[in-house]
């Protein structure tokens, strides 16, 4: 006994060395325990999948990229008349997939859009701003091959979970902030009118939030960003400005759904966004389920879940495609 517990002792310490040392062995282990929640999520949400959903699984959006995955969810035929819904999954930036989120895109599906899947790289394997890029390159793909994957191109709303809606709030911010995507090095592949709006869970959306943090929590959120990041410096080092979308936010930014649990950690965020939002003129909804945490909406065992699909059915009814934009008069 004694020899076990010295033995757990030395592993304990080598492990404390290790995760000082680097990000990967935190990363490691909250992949296991989010991917774990991620396929329970997925088996609950099978069975509420109704007939004539179709999925189109794994189309390459960006040749040579292995991660560069989508799969494209169609309503039953002859209810696919809203616009198409690009939704980006979430996990901490380290952990998640599409697939683990397909059956609960197939039930949005259900209410008369077609959705998309996007997978992309995640952390630590890859770091900031792979994400974005990857999703810029989705949009441009889903673009050039819009009649053959039935996306409606002229009305495009990007949606996300956790770091999936950060990930989508930021390539919404650089569709229509050219500055911003100037200051990423990014060029948006697709034209603001397209993106008629966005639909965001429980995001991340000002890293300022991050610094009174403390204890556990901190650590937790620190362990995640310098995977994420590559430094565990982020929040003062100029590289990272990019990731509190709020920041950016212009009054170009398209209509936006924002929601959150009311015991979600991140319900500040949501406040925050929706504030900026409001300062821009641009118009949102902001959503609260009571009595419900982080990334309530996939447990479609609950009517809270099943109230946020029937209110984003009800958001995305609202967008049209953007009026076109008046030529310039030539004067001689």
């Amino acid at each position: 006994m004694k020899r076990m517990g010295a033995a757990a002792l030395a592993l304990a310490a080598l492990f404390a060395v290790l995760v000082r040392a680097s990000p990967r062995p935190t990363a490691l282990y909250y992949r296991r325990r989010f991917d774990r929640n991620g396929v329970r999520r997925s088996l609950v949400a099978a069975t509420f999948v109704p007939d004539g959903v179709t999925t189109l699984r794994d189309v390459v959006y960006s040749p040579g990229d292995h991660d560069a995955l989508l799969d494209v969810h169609r309503p039953p035929a002859g209810q696919g008349t809203g616009p198409t819904i690009v939704w980006v999954h979430g996990g901490a930036w380290l952990s998640g997939n599409k697939d683990h989120i397909a059956n609960f895109l197939r039930v949005l599906a259900a209410g008369g859009s077609t959705v998309i899947g996007v997978g992309y790289s995640i952390a630590p394997e890859a770091r900031y701003p792979t994400p974005v890029r990857q999703v810029l390159d989705a949009l441009g793909y889903l673009t050039a091959h819009a009649e053959a994957l039935g996306v409606d191109p002229s009305r495009l709303v990007l949606a996300g979970d956790s770091a999936g809606a950060q990930i989508a709030a930021q390539v919404a911010g650089m569709i229509t902030n050219a500055e911003y995507a100037s200051s990423m090095q990014m060029r948006p592949t697709v034209d603001p009118a397209q993106l008629v709006g966005t639909v965001l869970f429980c995001g991340a959306f000002d890293m300022s939030l991050i610094r009174p943090l403390r204890g556990s929590t901190r650590w937790f959120v620190d362990s995640i960003m310098w995977a994420f990041t590559g430094t565990s410096h982020y929040l003062d080092d100029p590289r990272f400005a990019g990731l509190s979308v709020a920041s950016h936010v212009t009054a170009d930014f398209p209509p936006t759904f924002l929601a959150c649990g009311a015991d979600d950690p991140m319900i500040a965020h949501q406040y925050v966004m929706a504030d900026a939002l409001e300062t821009a003129g641009v118009r949102h909804e902001t959503h609260v389920a009571p009595d419900a945490g982080h990334q309530y909406q996939f447990d479609l065992a609950t009517p809270a879940a099943h109230d946020a699909i029937t209110a984003v059915h009800a958001f995305v009814a609202t967008l049209r495609p953007a009026p076109p934009r008046a030529t310039p008069a030539i004067t001689r």
